[in-house]
């Protein structure tokens, strides 16, 4: 048996091999590499869940490792894979568990009550107490109409993060491997998102606050994927200062933690990659190294 977190984890990293054996064989071989797995999988665990596979990893492996073959930015790269697997997979949810009768909401408000509604029968299954089940469930309740409404942006997100992750190791194996030849000297700490995005960040705000229905629906997913961009940036901004500053690895590490473990520190971050776009706080730096 395959525990959910264990076999989430398998997923994320499935479009690695198939990236490298692309590169590496071309793009025939790794086609008819997702079409043995695809088999396996609809043999072992049905077709929805092979159908999902081809959306969700195989297809973000043919578009990565296309792209890194054209040499393509590395931030084409992982926008391009993470938006075509993020909205087939949305397509495909709806198309195979999706209710003609039912709104796009209410599909995702579904999903996401009987995921809850697993995990409240693990809790009771396990002997947690009865009554802090019944507060989770209480609370649950309250929050499922906001997190079916930001539904498709998770999904958008975890197919980012997949991407993000996948493009990084590819990366690091391919150029100690091969050499460095397909990926270019950039780093992370010098990445920037493009300045047009600001304008998806201040109209997405507006839509959420000011907006009604399917108006602030849409605004409060386009809102979490582009502050998630910008976080990333942030994220940019702090390894270059880290870096700039001869910063032991121990302390990164410790700082790291932090962000991810504080909400304030990871608006904090968020927002130096919003105000980046009009303070430029790397510029700055540079300023004042040479003063």
């Amino acid at each position: 048996m395959v525990f959910p977190p264990l076999a989430a984890l398998i997923g994320i990293f499935s479009p690695l091999p198939i990236v490298f054996v692309y590169l590496q064989r071309g793009r025939q071989v790794s086609v008819v590499l997702i079409a043995l797995v695809f088999v396996v999988l609809l043999l072992l665990v049905g077709t929805n869940q092979a159908l999902l596979f081809l959306t969700e990893y195989a297809l973000m492996a043919l578009l990565l490792g296309e792209m890194i073959r054209i040499q393509a930015p590395s931030d084409k790269c992982i926008a391009v894979s993470a938006s075509a697997s993020g909205l087939a997979s949305i397509v495909l949810l709806i198309v195979l568990f999706g209710d003609p009768y039912a709104s796009v909401r209410e599909f995702f408000e579904a999903q996401i009550r009987g995921h809850f509604s697993q995990s409240m029968e693990a809790f009771e299954a396990i002997g947690e107490n009865k009554a802090e089940v019944a507060d989770m469930k209480a609370f649950a309740e309250r929050t499922i109409e906001g997190f079916a409404a930001a539904y498709p942006a998770f999904l958008l997100i975890g197919s980012l993060i997949a991407s993000l992750i996948n493009y990084s190791l590819i990366r690091i194996v391919w150029t100690r491997l091969r050499g460095p030849g397909l990926f270019s000297d950039e780093t992370f700490a010098e990445w920037f998102c493009p300045e047009n995005m600001v304008w998806g960040f201040i109209l997405s705000a507006a839509a959420l606050f000011l907006g009604q229905g399917v108006v602030a629906d849409v605004g409060l997913n386009v809102f979490l994927v582009v502050l998630v961009i910008y976080f990333v940036q942030g994220l940019s901004i702090v390894v270059y200062f880290l870096k700039a500053r001869n910063v032991p690895v121990f302390f990164w590490v410790v700082l790291f933690i932090l962000i991810f473990a504080q909400p304030i520190l990871t608006g904090l971050v968020a927002g130096l990659g919003v105000f980046d776009i009009w303070v430029d706080f790397r510029k700055l730096k540079k300023v004042s190294d040479i003063q």
